[in-house]
């Protein structure tokens, strides 16, 4: 009886796993984002500004049964994102984490992404590394096997940055994102 259980686990295990897997593996995306910058000065006001920026995601996943996967993120923005619309103030930010997915059907699946953020922030005359959490959800789409594209919304909520004449700044950029990806 035991070599007969073990026999139909191992012969089944592939297809128990064969929504999720469709999704494992090593993913590379060109994603293009709308970002919404909120810049809040102190003392000053708040400038808040929009741009376009483009970049490169590349993640891990591996499925953990039926319809779950979990893995690993990082992006890096092609663009420097001009948070007050004179100076370009957050360059290139970086974002490495997590990511938990949740197949819906064999071509979609919903997710959710928790991780830390980092961009070198300039002000006319300074310089300073923002760093802080970063969280957000988005749907992958399966064209064929390799082929994939994701909406995604997300937020960097950076620290506040303390400059030297006693001013500060705290930045948030929420983003909007489409990207056309390809799973290896």
């Amino acid at each position: 009886m035991k070599k007969i259980v073990i026999f139909i686990l191992v012969f089944l295990s592939p297809l128990a796993f064969s929504q999720s897997q469709n999704f494992e593996g090593f993913n590379l995306s060109f994603d293009y984002t709308l970002n919404v910058i909120k810049d809040i000065s102190s003392p000053g006001d708040s400038a808040t500004s929009k741009s376009g920026i483009p970049s490169i995601t590349a993640d891990y996943l591996k499925s953990i049964n039926d319809q779950w996967l979990v893995g690993i993120y990082g992006t890096y923005d092609l663009g420097t994102t001009d948070t007050s619309g004179t100076d370009p103030d957050a360059h290139h930010p970086i974002e490495l984490g997590g990511k938990v997915g949740y197949t819906i059907t064999e071509k979609i699946m919903a997710y959710a992404k928790l991780g830390y953020s980092w961009s070198k922030y300039s002000s006319p005359g300074y310089y300073q590394w923002l760093r802080g959490p970063s969280y957000g959800i988005g749907a992958e789409y399966l064209i064929t096997k390799n082929l994939n594209t994701r909406v995604e919304i997300s937020q960097q909520n950076y620290n506040t940055v303390f400059w030297s004449d006693g001013s500060s700044d705290k930045v948030n950029i929420n983003s909007y994102g489409l990207s056309f990806g390809w799973r290896f």
